[in-house]
């Protein structure tokens, strides 16, 4: 396991929750807004969707705050890391136009010697575009009564155009969501290439949730990286961040919270000088 790819991981760990999503439909153990499996009363649900579903009935549903809570919880603890492993939207977008080119070249004049510090940035909130995109789907979910978002959402169409074929093949039962719903998600990631970055309120939400985490957070290795112990002017590990994370300099970088744990930034050191422990090791830097 160790000699693969984080990016082959990744899609292992996407399919898999796809193909639970397709033993939940023929075994029927349970339904979530998400994927539609779940296990008795436990159902993996969407966060941002519970919200919606709220703001638009104004009724708490028990059973579903109660997986709110679940996850809520498992982004306090693992950061935005729903976003790299479990969400389908990287893995089509890499199918349909090829691995997203990453940031930078690897190699950047350095910025001024007080701008450095091993670890990247606090785990502050950093507001931008989807931050707006998630505020105004909720305020227009509060006026119109429904979860309008939902419409367009490139995750809820994936599972609801799994879910139509799942109905065609058991039940015969054609529809035109089956032709509606890939073309507007086609649509979205080929022409709005920059979702995740810019638009995604589902990612908004997560940031902000990360903020508090803690946990399994990208380490440097200060006595093996390039930069730090053999002044070489490696940027490998910003370049590969889709995030634009920037684990040597503060002012330049996103903040941690925005850190999926996808691992790109430590396939791509060339020393293997980075890593994900769940603690942060005694006497570490409380910024880190």
């Amino acid at each position: 396991m160790k000699d693969l790819k984080a990016s082959t991981l990744r899609t292992l760990s996407t399919l898999v929750f796809v193909a639970l999503t397709i033993f939940g439909l023929a075994y029927k153990t349970g339904s979530g807004t998400l994927s539609a499996f779940g296990y008795k009363t436990i159902s993996l649900i969407c966060p941002l969707g519970y919200i919606e579903t709220f703001l638009a009935s104004r009724t708490i549903l028990p059973r579903a705050l109660v997986s709110l809570i679940i996850l809520v919880v498992v982004a306090v603890i693992l950061g935005r890391v729903f976003c790299a492993w479990i969400c389908p939207v990287p893995l089509l977008r890499r199918w349909i136009m090829g691995r997203p080119k990453t940031n930078g070249n690897g190699v950047a004049e350095d910025p001024a010697p007080s701008d450095l510090h091993p670890q990247g940035r606090p785990s502050r909130v950093a507001l931008d575009s989807r931050h707006f995109v998630l505020g105004g789907a909720l305020l227009s979910t509060a006026i119109f009564g429904f979860p309008v978002f939902c419409l367009i959402c490139p995750i809820g169409l994936t599972f609801a155009t799994l879910i139509g074929l799942w109905r065609l093949i058991q039940f015969n039962e054609p529809t035109w969501t089956l032709l509606i719903f890939p073309a507007v998600l086609v649509l979205e990631l080929v022409v709005i290439r920059k979702w995740c970055r810019k638009i995604c309120p589902l990612g908004a939400l997560l940031s902000l949730l990360s903020s508090l985490n803690v946990f399994v957070r990208p380490r440097v290795d200060e006595s093996i990286c390039l930069r730090s112990a053999s002044g070489v002017n490696c940027r490998m590990c910003k370049s590969a961040c889709m995030e634009e994370i920037d684990l040597h300099y503060v002012k330049e970088s996103q903040p941690l919270s925005e850190c999926t744990k996808c691992r790109e930034c430590s396939d791509a050191c060339p020393v293997h000088a980075i890593t994900f422990p769940f603690f942060k090791k005694k006497g570490e830097d409380a910024i880190c």
